[in-house]
């Protein structure tokens, strides 16, 4: 019987979150404060909290009821927002001494719909070396079900990385959500390469750019989503999940397994994707077939987005909400 159901690496950010209810017009105050030389803009709604792709995943994963260790990076001075939430039994950390990653988001609106922009620093997040794994470490990876690793853009050993966790795990299943990869487009071709070449991933997850992205990478030209999805898995041999605002997919190669999604108006605009990729890895862990496992991984982002204060949903109130949707 393995220790852990699922092991997740690697990174940990501090967000600093400025709500204006206009974005334009705050970048117009900035905008005039640099034509002054500078100066203060007061009355900036702000909030500090614990963020990083691995962290939310690592949080959310406890949360469903996955026993979970993560594998991370901070400095003494943010430890302890880091360590806030996680409790044992289900959740065990390991913290390496690396500082973490910083990020300031606008949140307003833009019309009618909200929208962030986010300013990040990635720190001790973009290089994050396998050496610096310990024995502990590479125990938990072995003693595992599913090895998750996140935000493979933000870190510039996260090729390495992967292929040294695929050399000492051996054919354990490793799941991976890449981030944003806009900016690391000739990185992720050699991932995608590599991958093709060496099995580096078992299980891929994407959004809408990402997937077509992928696509257009593996000179594939289907257009339809259900398509791209089911040419992607089967070009690389792996599971491809494809999370959207419409719609989510799963596909190992042959047949697609589609669930169309209800539009809620979101009250937070972050962390949507990691609670998805959480509830996906926590039901196919509870041997939930594709179709419900998309559908259960929808409900819980449903209710994240949707929640006042940005919480992560238990198993029980996702499948309560799948039985009176």
């Amino acid at each position: 019987m393995t220790k852990y159901e699922a092991v997740v690496l690697h990174d940990f950010f501090v967000d600093r979150l400025l709500f204006s209810r206009d974005l334009n017009g705050l970048l117009r105050s900035i905008k005039k404060k640099n034509s002054q030389g500078g100066g203060g803009i007061h009355d900036v709604e702000q909030l500090e909290m614990r963020g990083g792709n691995a962290v939310n995943l690592a949080h959310a994963l406890v949360r469903l009821g996955t026993t979970t260790f993560l594998i991370t990076h901070s400095d003494e001075s943010h430890e302890m927002l880091l360590r806030g939430g996680f409790s044992r039994p289900r959740a065990e950390l390991s913290v390496k001494r690396l500082e973490p990653g910083l990020t300031v988001a606008l949140e307003g609106r833009r019309g009618s719909r909200r929208v962030n922009i986010m300013l990040g620093h990635a720190g001790g997040a973009g290089r994050f070396h396998p050496s610096i794994l310990s024995d502990q470490d590479w125990g938990a990876l072995t003693d595992s079900k599913v090895v998750c690793t996140v935000n493979w853009s933000a870190n510039r050993y996260g090729t390495e990385l992967l292929r040294e966790i695929r050399r000492r795990v051996g054919r354990k299943t490793i799941f991976i959500d890449p981030a944003d990869v806009r900016d690391r487009i000739p990185r992720y071709r050699q991932l995608l390469a590599a991958t093709r070449r060496e099995h580096l991933i078992d299980w891929l997850s994407v959004n809408e750019f990402e997937a077509r992205a992928t696509a257009r990478l593996l000179g594939l030209k289907s257009s339809r989503l259900d398509l791209v999805c089911r040419d992607v898995a089967s070009a690389l041999g792996i599971r491809l999940d494809l999370h959207t605002e419409r719609a989510s997919f799963t596909s190992e190669g042959r047949e697609v397994y589609t669930h169309r999604v209800n539009r809620v108006v979101p009250r937070v605009l972050t962390g949507a994707g990691d609670v998805w990729d959480a509830a996906s890895v926590h039901f196919y862990l509870r041997g939930f077939d594709d179709q419900k496992r998309i559908e259960l991984a929808d409900q819980a982002a449903r209710l994240y987005l949707c929640s006042s204060s940005s919480s992560t949903p238990s198993e029980r109130e996702v499948l309560s909400l799948l039985e009176h949707p």
